[in-house]
């Protein structure tokens, strides 16, 4: 099952009304980039409303500027797990506003506040990846924001990395067979004004090949 999480509006821009269950975001105020303690208070109260997203195996988290949604996704975690993110940017910096968490500071937080979190890993590069295996058998939720790919295969509304398409597809492909997954979120979208078809075509490829409703791919063999 695909939940997405729609704060810009792009995605029925992209096409993807029918793909999965929307929860709309997009009247509510204090989100961009910063989220403050009002807006976060109501997007746990929505999400709970979905049983916290248990179920949606994807998570579609709208462009960067939102990628904190994962700091809240997983706060519903109820069993150990590790964290594997795919990202251009380390997001683990303080936020320059106190009191206020942000999209560049979610790592940061997570790691501060969800004792469930055992370990969290960044990737950046396909280098990166081969050197992140381990012997963990934890369950694993993945976080990717799609700036880690090169401008190439899409764009986003932040600097990117050189990552191709079939790398990163490789690596995940690779995660899902040897870990239990609990769900992959999924970042970066570019700015609404945006042309939007790279994007949308490429979201219908990963669900196609790792929404596990649709495929049967599952996630049971440990490293």
């Amino acid at each position: 099952m695909v939940l997405f999480c729609d704060f810009t509006g792009v995605y029925g821009r992209e096409g993807l009304a029918g793909y999965g269950d929307f929860i709309d975001f997009r009247q509510l105020s204090g989100t961009g980039m910063y989220v403050d303690e009002e807006a976060e208070r109501m997007i746990h109260a929505r999400l709970a409303e979905k049983g916290g997203a248990h179920g949606y195996g994807i998570r579609f988290l709208d462009n960067g500027n939102y990628h904190y949604m994962t700091r809240i996704l997983a706060s519903f975690i109820k069993e150990p797990f590790d964290l594997i993110t795919f990202d251009n940017h380390t997001d683990d910096k303080p936020p320059a506003f106190p009191g206020l968490r942000s999209c560049g500071s979610w790592r940061l937080d997570i790691r501060s506040e969800n004792r469930m979190l055992k370990d969290s890993l960044l990737i950046q590069s396909m280098e990166d990846f081969e050197g992140c295996r381990g012997a963990s058998e934890l369950p694993l939720y993945i976080s990717l924001d799609k700036d880690i790919l090169s401008e190439e295969v899409l764009n986003t509304n932040w600097d990117q990395g050189a990552m191709s398409e079939e790398e990163l597809f490789s690596a995940l492909a690779s995660l899902y067979e040897s870990r239990r997954v609990i769900a992959l979120d999924v970042c970066g979208e570019d700015l609404p004004d945006a042309s939007c078809e790279a994007n949308a075509a490429f979201n219908k490829r990963l669900m196609e090949r790792f929404d596990t409703d649709r495929t049967g791919v599952r996630e049971n063999r440990p490293l």
